[in-house]
This record gives C-alpha cells, structure tokens and sequence, in this order.
C-alpha cells in the first residue's frame, strides 16, 4: 500500500479549519477498510501535549467500510477546531484505516 499524505491548516477568526489530503502514488488500486464511521481524527498539539482532539466526545457508526483508493486519484477529509487559542501548534491528521493508519502533520499559529 502505497498512501502519501499531507494536512494543511487555515486559521480563520478563532477557528482553524483542516484538510487531509491523501493519494495513491502506487500504479494498482489501493483498497482500504475504515474500522467506524470515524474517517480520519485531527489532533492538536502544543510542545508536544494533546490539547484538543476532533473525536473527542463523538460517536461514530460501528460498521466496517471499504473503500478504493485508485491510482493518483487523491482523496481529502476535511475538519475544525473551534475556539481556538492564540499560539504555535501542530495538528496530527490520521487516516484512520485497518490496514495502517496515514498520518500527516504540520505545525502552524494561531
């Protein structure tokens, strides 16, 4: 499996909006499993502390689902983090798949 993955960061007035984008670099069809209705998680942190995590207090579908990623076709997931303070940070972005999750991560100020 052959996943390459980026996150970006835009903070917009309080809030910081994330996108995943993740793409098939390999020639053949990558097939994925999700294990729930979770996507992907976003996780911020400061030095190196978890201080807000986007699945936190979530519920998700418990039901399994496949999904292709076809060769350089890239795919992104999208979410928020609201309320948040001013300072340096980094946002961890997980796939979050059986196989093994895809993980990006940028720092970025708010």
């Amino acid at each position: 499996m052959t996943l390459e993955s980026e996150v970006t960061a835009t903070p917009t007035d309080g809030t910081v909006e994330f996108e995943l984008r993740v793409k098939n670099t390999d020639t053949d069809p990558t097939n994925v499993t999700f294990r729930s209705g979770l996507k992907t998680d976003f996780a911020v942190l400061d030095d190196g502390a978890e201080i807000w995590r986007a699945s936190d207090g979530q519920m998700y579908t418990q039901a399994l689902q496949n999904v292709a990623f076809d060769p350089d076709v890239e795919k992104t997931y999208s979410g928020g983090w609201p309320d948040a303070k001013p300072g340096q940070y980094t946002v961890v972005a997980t796939l979050e798949i059986m196989e093994e999750d895809v993980e990006a991560r940028t720092d970025f100020r708010v």
